[in-house]
């Protein structure tokens, strides 16, 4: 009877641990969606230049510089959760991104301050940086390692399903600003209010990572070891990331902006279309999460859907740009969703699966920083830079067709994890 009873009471604490573990990864999407939908504005009162596409390439290059930061972040806090714990590495990284958020809502623009204004900008992009590149591992490693063996697929989809939060709730709160303000109150003071919404993330997310998320039994084991074996892994696991942090900032942040400068849709409209894609992430990535676990394999569903996204991409940008309409962008970019999602979200236990626990949060704290960095950070800045200097408005197809393809022959060399109990 006493097992019984206490049944019920695991499973509230074991929810509540999963909120707590995706919180963080909340909060940094959130700041990820709102800085993209206000890019162009922040590009006006940070970035001033003659050209507006320059003004904006420099807005996008202060958020990527803060991608800069992410693999010190990742080996450091990364190491660092492997050694004091799960739930020290997650108090931390929180608070760190909240204060981030909190400094861009407040900075003063260039006509007040000057070149310290984007300098502020930039300082509070590296702070984020720092504190995202150890969010990741310690999150995803608490993620992996509460509850049974069965649900370890459903429960790491979540960390994916949690950008679609963050997207649908960034951009419904942009959508709301835009449709309710004029451009005069957006510009003056609108853009600010989501920024300063994200701060208050902090404190609810500090309290559950302290008071709720208990540490794992080996999670103050030794640090990890440069095994020949692992470090393979590793190297893997950066271009098995590749693919997905690509095709995650240009289809669900990327597109508002090319949507209003290449497609010249309203903004209005264009926001609804990242809308739509965050609501695809967050419902269909559980499910593929779940059917891994059922299946008791990652791998099928991991490679098809990054073989079908591959040969979409470049019919669909070609459609968006021949029938720049409302619903053609929002089916198309569905679509595109249902196969990333599929070929992500069982991504995601399948990784860490791949390292052992003493070792887990660091290796793939790492690695993560190291992918999003040099690949997601930069693709937004990549692919304007790519069609301003082509004047082709398909390169951000060609572009991530060929990040996924390398993806795609990453992900397929890892280990077949699903079944299998953790190491």
């Amino acid at each position: 009877m006493s097992v019984i009873t206490a049944q019920p009471a695991k499973a509230v604490s074991q929810s509540k641990i999963v909120i707590a573990a995706i919180i963080g990864n909340l909060l940094e999407f959130y700041d990820f969606t709102v800085y993209s939908f206000f890019a162009l504005t922040i590009a006006k009162l940070f970035f001033p230049a003659h050209d507006p596409v320059v003004s904006t390439l420099l807005a996008l290059s202060a958020f990527a510089i803060g991608f800069v930061a992410r693999p010190v972040g990742g080996f450091v806090l990364g190491h660092y959760a492997d050694k004091r714990g799960r739930r020290a590495a997650l108090t931390l990284t929180i608070f760190l991104m909240a204060i981030g958020s909190g400094m861009i809502g407040l900075a003063p623009s260039y006509a007040s301050i000057g070149l310290a204004a984007p300098a502020l900008i930039i300082f509070a992009r590296l702070l984020q940086g720092f504190a995202q590149g150890g969010e990741f591992g310690a999150a995803t490693a608490t993620l992996l390692e509460t509850g049974s063996a069965k649900g370890r697929g459903f429960r790491a989809s979540w960390q994916l399903a949690s950008q679609g939060a963050a997207a649908l709730m960034g951009s419904g709160i942009a959508a709301l600003l835009t449709y309710q303000l004029s451009s005069e109150q957006l510009l003056d003071w609108g853009w600010r209010v989501p920024f300063l919404i994200g701060t208050l993330i902090m404190p609810v997310g500090v309290y559950l990572r302290r008071h709720i998320v208990e540490e794992p039994k080996q999670a103050k084991a030794a640090g990890s070891s440069l095994e020949p074996g692992l470090v393979r892994k590793w190297f893997l696991t950066v271009f098995a990331i590749m693919g997905m942090t690509v095709a995650t900032y240009v289809l669900m942040y990327y597109i508002p902006t090319y949507s209003i400068q290449y497609l010249k849709m309203p903004p209005k409209l264009s926001m609804l279309v990242s809308i739509f894609a965050a609501i695809v992430s967050l419902t269909l990535c559980p499910l593929w999460g779940a059917l891994s676990d059922k299946m008791q394999r990652r791998k099928p569903l991991i490679l098809v859907g990054r073989i079908v996204l591959i040969v979409l991409l470049y019919p669909a940008f070609w459609l968006m740009n021949q029938f720049p309409s409302l619903p053609v962008m929002v089916g198309l970019i569905v679509l595109l969703m249902l196969f990333y999602t599929m070929g992500s979200a069982p991504a995601y236990a399948l990784m860490p699966e791949n390292f052992p626990k003493h070792a887990r949060a660091g290796y793939l704290a790492s690695a993560y920083a190291v992918a999003v960095s040099v690949f997601g950070g930069s693709a937004q800045l990549v692919v304007a830079w790519l069609i301003k200097v082509t004047g082709n408005t398909m390169a951000p197809a060609w572009y991530m067709i060929v990040c996924v393809i390398i993806s795609l022959i990453a992900v397929s060399m890892l280990d077949e994890t699903g079944g299998r109990e953790l190491t």
